[in-house]
């Protein structure tokens, strides 16, 4: 795949036809692989006068998210998980009658 230089000359694009694979890099950003482009889309990214705005309409969307995910945020969320799971059981604990310490009889429930 070459780079290709945009009308806006801020920014460069790159095709690969057998996989359909485009990658696009605007100035100040790092490039972004999009997956299945038609060469047609290429093509109008090549011409048209207004590369960002074409990108951002019409390309964007079909982004590629990266799929790795390292093993320190996995453990984040873990922590977060847990924390949340804490928080909950928490306040599900404190919603109980404080006069009782969260015991009722049964003649209580009866009654009411």
């Amino acid at each position: 795949m070459e780079w290709a230089a945009l009308k806006s000359k801020q920014g460069r694009a790159a095709y690969d036809a057998e996989t359909g694979d485009l990658r696009v890099k605007f100035s100040g950003s790092a490039p972004v692989r999009h997956a299945d482009i038609p060469p047609h889309v290429y093509q109008n990214l090549l011409e048209t006068n207004d590369p960002h705005f074409y990108y951002q309409y019409y390309i964007a969307p079909s982004r590629v998210p990266q799929a790795r995910r390292g093993p320190i945020s996995m453990i984040t969320y873990g922590l977060k998980l847990v924390l949340l799971l804490a928080a909950c059981s928490l306040l599900m604990a404190t919603d109980l009658d404080p006069g009782h310490g969260g015991v009722f009889e049964e003649s209580e429930l009866r009654s009411n």
